[in-house]
């Protein structure tokens, strides 16, 4: 990391000392998040933690930064975005602060540029999500984990591996907001009479409503961030979107 700090912040007075402060940082980040696991840095959304990391950097770096390359998205960092883990229900801290914006595109449409904005509209969807949740009292993932039951309809019930399957929360941090939802009343948890390996998660009343007011609060949210396009617009992007991940899928599947 030595040479890329140094053509970033120099070598003058303090460049050492600012560059040490940078590699603690990412390092400690690194630690807490994949080497220990700590909550909640284990726990926090990519979109909601890069933000928040860009401040804390932006002032070991003092200001100097210099201007920032194309953002290339990274297939692990969507992934981090995708699995948000297992947060603490009510205890997610202060919205994160404005996020950068992505570079605007470059001349010609290329593909950095391209996946550079969907990446950049893809977390500021996530930020909106996270504050409406948030301000029901419960977890993005806490939230997942309803949500997944609401869409599999009356009577709302799943067992734990058909939900972590359908689900964007995985097995093991399924386990634990379960443990929490049912504590808190918005979910049961009901063992299988014949095989008591299985277990059972089920909206119950509470959770249902509370499911339906965090999916209206969203829908309007959606609408709003929607609301500079025009109904020919949404259904041209919804097409080639759909286009787009066709292809995506398809090359998963060759790989």
């Amino acid at each position: 990391m030595g040479e890329p700090l140094a053509e970033v912040i120099g070598t003058g007075d303090g460049a050492d000392v600012r560059a040490a402060m940078i590699r603690s940082v990412l390092f400690g980040v690194i630690m807490e998040r994949y080497v220990f696991a700590h909550e909640p840095a284990a726990s926090v959304p990519t979109a909601e933690l890069a933000p928040a990391l860009t401040d804390v950097l932006a002032t070991a770096f003092g200001g100097a930064l210099a201007p920032a390359a194309p953002h290339r998205p990274d297939p692990d960092a969507a992934r981090d975005r995708a699995d948000s883990g297992v947060e603490q229900a009510g205890q997610d801290g202060p919205p994160p602060g404005p996020m950068p914006a992505a570079a605007p595109p470059e001349p010609g449409g290329t593909s950095a540029s391209l996946f550079a904005l969907l990446d950049e509209c893809a977390a500021r969807h996530q930020l909106a999500v996270g504050r409406a949740v948030r301000a029901h009292g419960i977890s993005r993932p806490a939230y997942d984990v309803l949500a997944t039951l609401r869409e599999a309809g009356a009577p709302y019930r799943m067992t734990m591996g058909e939900a972590a399957a359908a689900g964007p929360v995985r097995a093991g941090g399924l386990t634990q907001q379960a443990d929490r939802l049912a504590e808190a009343g918005l979910i049961r948890r009901e063992r299988d009479t014949d095989d008591r390996r299985i277990v059972r998660l089920s909206l119950t009343a509470e959770g249902l409503a509370l499911t339906d007011r965090v999916a209206a609060v969203r829908a309007d949210q959606e609408q709003e961030l929607l609301a500079g396009l025009g109904p020919a617009e949404r259904r041209r992007l919804t097409a080639l979107l759909g286009a787009l991940a066709q292809t995506l899928r398809a090359g998963e599947g060759e790989q």
